[in-house]
């Protein structure tokens, strides 16, 4: 059986024999370099987007993803552009796919992405353009209209003695009628806003990772529900006051 060492210094020798009958001429060959994409590799989908009453949204953000909701392509990210005044896009750059999904959405007007993993409730009868994108073709027309305003919950996660904002939060968002295992878990900071549906209940936990702090639960202030709901357009503010575990 042969040393390790030696095994090593016979593998050092076997792949310099080689090179060494490699020519000059090779070794000066410079590396290859693979051409990057050219514009007629792509799409581009030319749009607007507008309210439910039809007047344009000025400052959506509008993407594409496949009909899946991935990036196209195997892209890491969505293509992405925004709407100026007159609620105009154009999304260039697009990969080519036989179903492209086209969405937008504007937080901070209420409008939420219905194409989002994470959306508690897409509206019933939204329309949600798809088209056929081809290398180097422009497509016109596309309309995005946004379905009725959802509403927010914003958060202060407080001490409730120091009345301070906590770290370490660590939220359970839940849709009424869902096994456990659709709840949204995660991360945030103890000043947290978040877009909610429509015509859903929402039941919301929240824990600090520092172990002193009790476990806090939404209820409503009047019907004392486990459960949110949204208003179109409202935003409701909550005051989250975690007590101090007994010791």
């Amino acid at each position: 059986m042969i040393h390790p060492a030696y095994r090593a210094v016979a593998l050092c020798c076997m792949l310099i024999a080689p090179l060494s009958f490699l020519s000059s001429k090779s070794l000066a060959q410079s590396p290859q370099i693979a051409a990057s994409p050219d514009a007629n590799d792509f799409g581009i989908i030319k749009g607007t987007a507008v309210d439910p009453s039809g007047k344009p949204v000025e400052g959506a953000v509008v993407h594409e993803s496949s009909d899946d909701g991935r990036p196209l392509g195997g892209r890491l990210f969505r293509t992405s552009t925004t709407t100026d005044v007159k609620g105009y896009f154009v999304l260039d750059q697009v990969m080519p796919a036989e179903k492209v999904v086209v969405w937008a959405y504007k937080y901070s007007d209420y409008y939420e992405d219905a194409m989002e993993p994470f959306t508690f409730n897409r509206p019933k009868n939204l329309k949600i353009p798809v088209v056929e994108v081809k290398a180097g073709q422009t497509i016109t027309g596309v309309r995005i209209q946004f379905a009725q305003k959802a509403g927010k919950l914003h958060l202060y996660v407080r001490d409730a003695d120091t009345k301070e904002l906590v770290h370490g939060v660590f939220i359970q968002w839940c849709r009424k009628g869902d096994p456990p295992k659709y709840c949204i878990n995660g991360s945030a900071p103890s000043n947290y806003e978040r877009l909610i549906s429509l015509g859903v209940g929402i039941s919301t936990k929240i824990e600090v990772d520092d172990g002193q702090h009790v476990k806090w639960e939404y209820r409503n202030p009047k019907t004392h529900s486990r459960y949110f709901r949204a208003k179109s357009g409202e935003t409701e503010t909550v005051n989250v006051y975690l007590r101090k575990k007994r010791l």
